[in-house]
């Protein structure tokens, strides 16, 4: 009975040692299959992370962009409003300045006009218009008549005088009316201006 037992056991062959390799073409072809596997499957799990960080990356860029196109939009919006107010106030500014100089001009015209206007003769209307001024008034003798018209031919700043009516006296009026128009020199008067800004600016200084 013992002695069955030893050969049952001595039949038992338990091989712990790992088995020898596949020899030939096929083992060699299998083991560089397996080889070449894993590593395109670490190239693909690098290649994965590396997509992923981009994706990450471009993500994080394209907000960042989409931030500074609005804050740019803001500043070409801002700078515009500011552009255009500011030549809203420089046209006001040159519209305030045209004016102050025609006004200053008209002032100085008017000053000139009432030089050749002789004693004795009256206005009844006065008015610039451009480089034009016409007028209309009344005088009783015809000697005042020839004096205006001597001052406006001697005059280098009103010229072209033009009697367009005169009406001797009547019943409704006792005097002589008139109707006139000349024409303004402007050079003239704004080089008088230059001249005027220039003495202020030199007693101010």
């Amino acid at each position: 009975m013992a002695t069955a037992v030893q050969r049952k056991a001595s039949d038992i062959n338990i091989n712990l040692m790992p088995s020898k390799e596949t020899s030939g073409t096929v083992g060699t072809a299998t083991h560089w299959a397996l080889t070449i596997g894993r590593y395109l499957i670490i190239v693909t799990e690098i290649i994965a992370i590396a997509i992923l960080i981009l994706a990450i990356k471009l993500a994080t860029d394209k907000e960042t962009l989409r931030e500074d196109i609005k804050r740019l939009r803001t500043a070409v919006s801002q700078q515009s409003d500011f552009e255009t107010d500011f030549r809203l106030v420089q046209q006001q500014v040159n519209e305030i300045k045209s004016q102050r100089g025609s006004h200053f001009q008209n002032n100085l015209a008017v000053a000139e006009f009432l030089k050749l206007l002789p004693k004795g003769m009256t206005l009844e209307t006065l008015v610039f218009e451009g480089a034009e001024i016409s007028f209309s008034g009344e005088f009783d003798d015809p000697k005042q008549l020839q004096t205006m018209i001597n001052a406006f031919s001697r005059s280098d700043k009103l010229v072209g005088l033009d009697i367009s009516e005169l009406e001797s006296p009547s019943e409704k009026s006792e005097r002589f009316s008139f109707s006139a128009s000349g024409i303004v020199v402007q050079s003239s008067f704004e080089q008088e201006e230059e001249e005027a800004n220039n003495v202020v600016s030199q007693a101010r200084k």
